[in-house]
């Protein structure tokens, strides 16, 4: 039977980036971003065991759900990411890797101020077209008329895709519990499908790294414990990324480690840093419990301990920047 371990896919722990193809050589590959239950990409898992299905979902609990499926199907073909699609596309995924990306009822954040989260906006035709081999496709199915519109129009107008099919209430093989609801019902259902043009996508620069070996020093002696315990609360922001620090605890090798939560857009991550109080310095570091990627919130928060204890700005960060 499946178990967790070859479920539940952890980027920080894998190397970058990710073998798509999980050691199925030659292997078709797709990918749903927000599988919600699981239901969908079950099914289509279970349907075509030769190939290769993984799903990015930001609800944990929606992962847990979906990997018991998964389990009781006893489907070695499936792996499950829970982080935000943008960020693991971007970071995680090898370009021309995807043979399929699916995308069923996103949230269309009706909002104006939510309107940089659609799957329309910013880099995200980009990714999604970079990750996709030659003849690949993306597939969105939506309720929302105006919104897969506004997905139809962005996307084919991307120079990489172009546009293969705008259907209403179409037959689909697998389908949704919120699809076949909303059909009964009544509601229309709008299908988008993009194909990728010849040509890589290649993107200009190269994966994050992990910040393992990104470190700081604070010259002299200092009461760690006291300045760790007022950090409590603390927020920072720079460069686009927000992190708060919360608890700190007291490791058996004499160690500090404050835990930290940052974000980076709607990408968060939650990890440990080290304090460490040394003969003539406090050195902090990524506690070795974490590897977080190293984005601008997490060189802020590292950056923002040894100005508060330092007591001057602009403490450079050591080791891999």
């Amino acid at each position: 039977m499946s178990d967790l371990k070859s479920i539940i896919v952890l980027p920080e722990k894998e190397s970058l980036p990710l073998e798509m193809d999980r050691g199925k050589t030659g292997a078709e590959v797709f990918l749903e971003i927000g599988f919600g239950n699981g239901e969908f990409l079950e099914n289509l898992a279970g349907k075509n065991r030769d190939r290769v299905f993984w799903g990015v979902e930001m609800s944990r609990a929606c992962l847990m759900r979906a990997c018991r499926r998964f389990e009781k199907k006893e489907l070695s073909n499936a792996c499950l990411i829970c982080g935000d699609a943008r960020f693991i596309l971007k970071e995680c995924v090898p370009s021309c890797s995807l043979e399929g990306i699916f995308m069923n009822f996103p949230c269309p954040w009706p909002k104006k101020k939510h309107s940089k989260r659609r799957v329309s906006s910013g880099e995200f035709p980009s990714e999604i077209a970079r990750v996709l081999r030659p003849g690949g496709f993306f597939e969105l199915v939506t309720d929302e008329e105006w919104y897969g519109m506004e997905v139809r129009d962005v996307l084919a107008s991307h120079p990489a895709l172009s546009l293969g099919a705008w259907e209403i209430d179409p037959p689909r093989e697998v389908t949704t519990k919120y699809e076949r609801k909303w059909l009964e019902m009544g509601k229309k259902i709008f299908l988008s499908r993009f194909v990728k043009r010849n040509g890589n996508s290649e993107r200009k620069s190269g994966f994050l790294g992990r910040a393992e070996e990104v470190h700081v020093r604070v010259m002299g002696k200092h009461d760690l414990d006291s300045f760790l315990d007022s950090l409590y609360g603390l927020e920072g922001e720079a460069a686009g990324g927000r992190w708060v620090f919360k608890k700190q605890y007291a490791s058996e090798d004499g160690a500090r480690l404050i835990e930290v939560v940052a974000a980076d857009g709607s990408f968060e991550q939650k990890f440990f840093l080290q304090g460490i109080q040394r003969d003539e310095d406090v050195l902090f570091k990524v506690s070795p419990y974490s590897a977080p990627f190293l984005t601008p919130s997490v060189k802020g928060a590292i950056e923002m301990l040894a100005e508060k204890l330092g007591g001057s700005p602009g403490k450079p960060l050591s080791g891999q920047v």
